[in-house]
């Protein structure tokens, strides 16, 4: 449960049929379940609670719905993940609405799409390098196949993308921009 991990200091209070407890031991027992060793509070030993969990019905029906969301989302999510690097390219708004209704993580989604990104800018790179050592040994664009110019330009416009994204990233923006989003963003309302 959410908060019921064992503390050594700023321990959680849990307040369970009016005495307070705290959590001592957390086992798997043979049932696959999480069973956790609870100790009266006492409040000679001086010590500075945390939060306090209130135990009440409304407090394990709260769990529950949220147990039972999670695992919905979970199935719904798993043959979405494939398609993580993909789904990091769609606009914010979409992978916003991607996370509420079947929580994947944008963030997550747009560090694989960047790295897709990353990929293809070092490939056509490769490709124009490649292109250019033909040109250097005097072989005509026609006769390499390689359009060096359209290669560079590939690598450029996926690179800059990529690091303007990273860079939203790292400043903790949520959800990311999707692909060349950012140059019109700042205009959108995501609320």
């Amino acid at each position: 449960m959410e908060g019921w991990e064992i503390r050594q200091h700023r321990a959680r209070a849990i307040r369970f049929h009016g005495r307070t407890w705290r959590v001592t031991a957390r086992t798997i027992g043979v049932d696959s379940l999480i069973h956790y060793q609870l100790e009266p509070w006492n409040p000679d030993d001086y010590e500075i609670n945390g939060t306090e969990i209130d135990y009440t019905p409304a407090y394990v029906a709260a769990r529950d719905r949220t147990a039972a969301v999670s695992r919905r989302r979970e199935r719904l999510s798993w043959p979405l993940r494939p398609f993580s690097p993909l789904i990091g390219f769609l606009p914010a708004r979409t992978k916003a609405h991607l996370e509420i209704v079947y929580g994947i993580d944008p963030v997550e989604c747009t560090r694989h799409s960047i790295f897709v990104e990353f990929l293809i800018s070092i490939n056509a790179l490769v490709l124009a390098a490649i292109g250019m050592g033909a040109w250097m040994k005097g072989a005509s664009p026609a006769q390499t196949g390689l359009p060096v110019n359209v290669f560079v330009l590939i690598a450029v416009i996926v690179g800059i993308d990529g690091a303007t994204r990273y860079g939203r990233i790292l400043a903790e923006e949520r959800p990311p921009p999707g692909f060349y989003e950012w140059l019109w963003r700042g205009r959108i309302n995501l609320n």
